[in-house]
């Protein structure tokens, strides 16, 4: 077997709580997060003379695939066949839907396959914990309580039910100065513990405290979250830090209708976890 190919799909915070930044610089986290049906990268890896990484977004080193294999090789303790990864974008950047993050997630799990390394999902989410913070999470996706820096992983009951219409990014929105912003609002409040125990449709759990920073960033977010809002959704989200937002459906006819009324988006639902 010299190559594999596999779906890098996008995420969503269903919910992103956010507490004050911690000696190391990191941010406490808690939520809820589902990989989506409808909207993925693909990559594809193959057996070569050199290691290169090719994508539209970044290249070579540039890219979070790169720094997987670093990680990979990090883990088995031995240097890795030199591969080439190709990932064919569809997730926008900079949108907080965490598309760099599962290419690297999806990277892992092709390479661990095609190499025979024999890594199981722990393994595997071990390495991903020193590419990044998404990628633990997306090595199995799902629906998942994700807390500390986004590695600490418990799987939960699918959410039924959520359509959500994802729209491209207004603006594209920089991780590290959304959080900066974040710090400068003093937004930061204790974050829950425990999961929610409460329907997504009638619960407060539902939201992303990134949000008045992010639209601090952009105001633009806020036009286009009222132009959402309009189509009468359950609920409008920022996805991650931004400046992508989903409209969140309980009906897949009424997300579509929203889609074709908006021009613009990808209706997805929660996807199952994905095999390793």
């Amino acid at each position: 077997m010299d190559e594999l190919t596999g779906a890098a799909p996008a995420k969503l915070n269903v919910s992103l709580r956010v507490g004050p930044v911690r000696p190391d610089g990191y941010h406490p986290l808690a939520g809820v997060m589902v990989t989506l049906d409808g909207l993925e990268d693909v990559v594809t890896i193959r057996r070569s003379d050199r290691r290169a990484v090719d994508s539209p977004v970044a290249r070579d080193e540039a890219n979070l695939a790169w720094k997987a294999l670093d990680a990979l090789e990090q883990t088995v303790g031995e240097p890795l066949p030199p591969l080439h990864v190709e990932i064919a974008k569809r997730i926008p950047a900079e949108a907080g839907l965490g598309g760099g993050s599962s290419d690297a997630a999806a990277t892992l799990r092709l390479a661990n396959r095609l190499l025979g390394l024999g890594l199981d999902a722990t393994g595997l989410e071990t390495t991903a914990a020193r590419v990044g913070s998404d990628v633990p999470f997306l090595i199995r996706g799902g629906t998942q309580w994700v807390t500390g820096r986004g590695d600490h992983l418990a799987p939960m009951v699918p959410i039924e039910g959520l359509w959500a219409l994802v729209t491209p990014p207004v603006r594209g929105l920089s991780t590290p100065a959304v959080y900066r912003e974040f710090d400068g609002l003093g937004a930061a409040n204790p974050i829950p513990i425990a999961p929610p125990d409460r329907s997504w449709r009638d619960g407060d759990w539902v939201r992303n405290d990134l949000w008045p920073a992010a639209a601090g960033l952009a105001p633009e977010l806020s036009v286009r979250a009222a132009a959402l809002d309009a189509l009468r959704p359950v609920r409008v989200l920022l996805c991650g830090s931004g400046g992508s937002l989903a409209a969140l459906f309980d009906d897949p006819d009424r997300c579509r209708a929203a889609a074709n009324d908006l021009g613009d988006g990808w209706c997805c639902r929660p996807g199952e976890a994905i095999p390793i």
